[in-house]
């Protein structure tokens, strides 16, 4: 019971800390912790997005190499099985090469990379929302530094009972500071990370895709 006892207190003191640290923020403080919920938010949408099963499936892809190294019957019937039950971005493309099974070769890769293209920048749907937060977040802890220092100076030469007052600016400076940055630098490490590994699928992607497609323009038919 002591231990259940100790474990409310130090939750309850956790909280009150939290409440506090917030209390002591200012006003933009409160506009920092939404974009701290946004950038969570974005990241957990952009990382649910860039799973490499809905991008580009492993069995999918070694179904097209098969396909593109033997050309025969059953490397066809492995790759209609593979496309039907991997729904990904390498999947549409594919689709895209088959739908068009009557054109010619220059056709066929024009609109597999007005496709791919299409599909790189659906991947992209949430950088820019991360671009807009790492621009806002440190200008948010700006505005809330100045407003602290603001009430700093104004309580400069105004006697003992200013302190208080100037201690509260200090505290509203430094929090709104290091909170602004504390959003600001994971969102850069995200955007970083989003984009290179968009860049490694658009990469594979493309090699896969071009092996694919000068395979099937040599007469082999998939239906």
């Amino acid at each position: 019971m002591n231990y259940l006892t100790q474990a409310v207190v130090t939750d309850k003191n956790f909280l009150d800390n939290i409440i506090s640290f917030i209390d002591k923020g200012g006003v933009f403080i409160y506009f920092i912790i939404l974009c701290s919920v946004a950038a969570m938010a974005v990241m957990f949408y952009q990382a649910m997005l860039l799973v490499r099963q809905k991008v580009i499936p492993d069995s999918l892809v070694n179904s097209m190499s098969a396909y593109v190294s033997e050309g025969n019957e059953e490397s066809t019937q492995s790759l209609n099985h593979s496309r039907k039950s991997n729904p990904s971005v390498l999947q549409k493309l594919c689709d895209v090469v088959l739908e068009r099974h009557d054109r010619k070769d220059v056709e066929i890769q024009e609109a597999v990379q007005v496709s791919a293209r299409e599909e790189i920048h659906k991947l992209q749907v949430g950088i820019p929302f991360l671009e807009v937060i790492i621009a806002i977040a440190p200008l948010l802890g700006l505005l809330g530094t100045a407003t602290g220092l603001f009430t700093v100076f104004e309580g400069v030469g105004a006697g003992e009972e200013k302190y208080e007052e100037m201690a509260q600016g200090i505290s509203e400076a430094l929090i709104t500071t290091v909170s602004g940055l504390a959003v600001a630098v994971p969102a850069v490490i995200a955007h970083g990370y989003f984009n290179r590994k968009i860049e490694s699928y658009a990469a594979r992607l493309e090699v896969v895709m071009d092996k694919f497609v000068g395979a099937y323009s040599k007469g082999r038919d998939l239906n």
